[in-house]
């Protein structure tokens, strides 16, 4: 081959390879490139984000109605969310705000009080109980009057006691409710892993001893929840309101107990929960009142409303 064709042959060479490469990088990195990087990308947030801000906006400014109405359609709409937990959460306060106020509702009563009526027959009649009539009508002591009016609550909730998700769950015939964190549970080992039960007493204690069920016993004792099945109790612990992470210890076959010396008093088994929550949980309830014990992780019945 003479010297002129090995220049033909190295000419044609870097024109094809030169060429190659040209046109894979306009195949691969296309002049609008730059002008695509220069474009700020913008970071996705979850829509039930900015509908729990509104929400809790709304809460706050006593618009309660609205608020719940947002957090329903959030939570049907998009029933798992990174804020699925928190909805959940401000929808049970604000539900529970409503319910124990002194505004109408389907869920309470119009009762014109009789000669002879007293609080107790009231509530028996009316499915309630004597602590929610006064705590909706703001009492300040059991006496009532022939002709007074008063909003009695209708007590229809069932409990879901939800281990493995760290909340006792609240339900009516509509769903969820509303929702409170677990402290700690030390538990009778058991190799089920669902418990049907029902309350069967409600006390109050101050001081490791019970004290006498009163109007005032709100803020005279802290109550105690006794279930049907031995060993299970809710009871108060603490003075401020746990976070909504808190871990629970549940004893089985294969744990051993642990203890927590955060109060002086505690029942050598049960559930503890924060003051304020068990206080809220023995308003809702009555003797009778079914409870479903969910011990192992499980689908476990949240209700209609999110996960």
């Amino acid at each position: 081959m003479s010297f002129s064709q090995k220049c033909v042959v190295v000419l044609l060479a870097i024109v094809i390879f030169g060429g190659s490469g040209y046109f894979a990088h306009i195949a691969f990195r296309p002049v609008e490139l730059n002008r695509y990087k220069s474009i700020p990308w913008v970071k996705y947030v979850h829509p039930n984000i900015k509908k729990l801000k509104q929400a809790q906006d709304l809460a706050r400014e006593g618009k309660l109605d609205e608020a719940r109405t947002i957090l329903f359609k959030a939570l049907v709409t998009a029933p798992k969310s990174p804020v699925t937990r928190e909805l959940r959460d401000l929808l049970g306060q604000v539900n529970t705000q409503i319910f124990f106020s002194k505004d109408p509702s389907t869920r309470k009563t119009e009762y014109t009080v009789k000669q002879g009526d007293a609080l107790t027959s009231i509530a028996q009649k009316l499915d309630s109980s004597v602590e929610a009539i006064i705590r909706v009508n703001n009492l300040d002591s059991t006496l009532i009057r022939p002709g007074e009016k008063l909003l009695v609550p209708q007590l229809d909730f069932t409990i879901t006691i939800d281990l493995p998700r760290n909340r006792v769950v609240v339900h009516d015939s509509r769903g969820f409710f509303t929702q409170y964190p677990i402290v700690s549970a030390q538990l009778p080992p058991t190799r089920g892993s669902e418990i049907d039960t029902k309350v069967a007493t409600k006390s109050f204690w101050k001081n490791g001893q019970p004290v006498q069920a009163d109007h005032g016993m709100q803020k005279e004792g802290t109550p105690r929840i006794d279930l049907g099945h031995p060993g299970y109790v809710l009871y108060g612990v603490g003075e401020e309101r746990q976070a909504s992470t808190s871990e629970i210890a549940v004893t089985t076959d294969d744990n051993e107990q642990t203890t927590d010396s955060r109060d002086a008093y505690r029942p050598p088994q049960g559930i503890a929960m924060m003051k304020e929550d068990i206080a809220d949980i023995a308003l809702l309830i009555r003797k009778g009142t079914p409870v479903t014990i969910i011990l192992n992780e499980t689908e476990a019945p949240h209700g209609k409303v999110g996960e």
